[in-house]
């Protein structure tokens, strides 16, 4: 949860509108560089800044690897867009780091957490550890490192699918084979969640009675989970949905334990390509929408896809779900999200307050999600263009932060912090300026670092 748990703990790290129809169509055609003669520049300089942001502590953790914000707290998908990279960066060791820490917590714990603290210990994340094993071996060849991290990965994906009465968390829906994204909180947890950071931040009732609260806090814990906390996509109601993003990973995860045993000269009982197969055929099936011509998530308490399309449309394409003329017209959507400075996580919708994850918002990780699904599809031209506006948007910010003060509130006081010249940062809007909707930006190497290797790489290979 970026912003739960994160209010008023120190940064320590390095590192209008929606638009019309017309303007975003504009936005998908066209886009000349607006800072090109400073990419590399930065690129050398988020490299040569990878062993500051590093470090070993933390609990759980035995290993270094790459802080996201503080030296202590390692969260689960930032560190596979961080490590996206690290690789193009060739910065190995630090890459099976922070790999080493998530198959160590995913042995201890019986899954990947949402971070190494208490407060993300009831949940995961979107799961890529998987991905992370796959993309690392061929630097490495090391076949008993494989070994290992393919009987963790094998405890990871127990936690995802398992349907049994000793299943750490209610990850099952009511179609056999598809997977929801829910959370394994207590109730004092669920009540804390709900007051005071739900009420203060969604303005909702103090006084409610005690089910409605944690009816309302399961949700938004579940929502957690996905790693947009929060967003539109999920109507509020996130455990009522089949995860487009979630489901198109775990038939990464089976196609790759089918590569594993290949690569280990063993089998198992299972039919890992079997699975991939039929959860391929699954979101197809449900998560797909002919109407609206994209993937969706599937509400399958309501029986019907999600009213807000979002970038996870492109995960059936990063994992290769999608056939070609899916591909297409998913493609022919991104006017939906993509602006002047990248994409958004949502497309816009009716919202009585904002979120991380919306229609404003420009993440690092989704630039990333949409430039490998576009390429492995052949829509180089769409991929390079939302790489280029990554690296101008920060680009814009490393030269210029804007805006370059914000005000920091703690513990009662105000204190106006002027922001320095050379850094990345956490979030940015759709404006090409930091986000400090919510909550002020923090400098982050991380995962917009880790996008910004890749999306110089990709321009420049």
């Amino acid at each position: 949860m970026r912003k739960i748990y994160r209010i008023a703990l120190p940064v320590v790290c390095f590192f209008t509108a929606f638009a019309s129809t017309a303007q975003s169509k504009k936005a998908t055609t066209k886009y000349v560089p607006k800072f090109e003669k400073n990419w590399a520049h930065i690129d050398s300089a988020i490299k040569n800044n990878w062993e500051q942001v590093s470090g070993r502590c933390g609990p759980g953790l035995t290993d270094t690897f790459v802080y996201s914000f503080w030296c202590n707290v390692q969260f689960y998908w930032d560190t596979y867009f961080t490590q996206v990279g690290l690789l193009k960066h060739n910065k190995i060791r630090l890459a099976k780091g922070g790999i080493n820490n998530l198959l160590n917590l995913v042995d201890s714990l019986g899954f990947a957490p949402n971070a190494n603290a208490d407060w993300g210990s009831n949940r995961s994340q979107p799961p890529y550890l998987s991905m992370m094993v796959k993309d690392l071996y061929p630097y490495l060849q090391d076949k008993i490192w494989l070994q290992r991290a393919y009987r963790s990965l094998l405890t990871e994906y127990r936690f995802w699918t398992d349907t049994s009465e000793n299943a750490i968390e209610k990850n099952y829906t009511n179609i056999n084979g598809l997977q929801r994204y829910f959370h394994h909180a207590s109730n004092q947890q669920l009540l804390d969640l709900y007051n005071p950071e739900l009420t203060n931040r969604f303005g909702f009732s103090k006084n409610a009675d005690t089910a409605t609260m944690l009816k309302v806090a399961s949700y938004y814990a579940a929502e957690a989970e996905t790693g947009m906390d929060f967003t539109t996509r999920f109507e509020h109601r996130c455990p009522d949905f089949v995860a487009v993003d979630l489901n198109s990973n775990l038939y990464l995860y089976e196609l790759n334990f089918a590569w594993m045993e290949k690569e280990l000269g063993i089998t198992s009982k299972t039919d890992w390509l079997h699975k991939a197969a039929s959860r391929k055929a699954l979101v197809n099936k449900y998560c797909w929408s002919e109407k609206r011509g994209t993937y969706l998530d599937y509400d399958f308490i309501n029986k019907r896809h999600s009213k807000v399309a979002a970038v996870t449309m492109l995960s059936p394409l990063y994992a290769g779900i999608a056939s070609a003329k899916q591909a297409k017209r998913v493609v022919a959507k991104l006017p939906l999200l993509e602006g002047e400075w990248g994409l958004t996580t949502t497309e816009a919708s009716v919202e009585k307050h904002s979120y991380q994850w919306d229609h404003f918002s420009v993440w690092a990780p989704l630039q990333t999600l949409a430039i490998i699904g576009l390429d492995k599809y052949g829509y180089k031209k769409d991929a390079k263009r939302i790489a280029a506006k990554w690296l101008d948007i920060v680009a814009a910010n490393f030269e210029k932060p804007d805006p370059i003060s914000f005000v920091k509130k703690e513990d009662g006081k105000q204190q106006t912090v002027n922001r320095v010249y050379g850094k990345t940062y956490e979030k940015y809007t759709r404006n090409g300026k930091i986000n400090d909707r919510e909550y002020n930006a923090s400098v982050l190497a991380g995962w917009t670092a880790g996008a910004y290797a890749l999306a110089y790489a990709y321009l420049n290979k």
